[in-house]
């Protein structure tokens, strides 16, 4: 596992927001520090070089989670985009 950034807030809903250092792919499994999972990535906004994810927090109370690192498993690590003339 590795630490991609921490939960910044809560949204509407069971949302949250974290501020992360590299982009996880949309639909990537987030983790808490015990490895048990929060969410999915729904979507990644902000700048490139320090973006923001939106987490659908599944089972818990999202407001609890804030401050905590985030992480997720090596394979789920960094989005890339496609080329135009491929």
């Amino acid at each position: 596992m590795e630490e991609i950034g921490e939960i910044l807030h809560v949204i509407q809903g069971n949302r949250a927001v974290a501020k992360v250092k590299v982009a996880p792919k949309p639909g990537s499994t987030v983790f808490d520090i015990r490895r048990k999972p929060i969410g999915q990535v729904i979507d990644i906004f902000g700048p490139v070089k320090s973006p923001y994810i939106e987490i659908r927090v599944m089972e818990q109370d999202p407001r609890k989670l804030i401050n905590s690192p985030i992480y997720i498993s090596p394979k789920d690590k960094g989005v890339r985009g496609k080329r135009r003339n491929e």
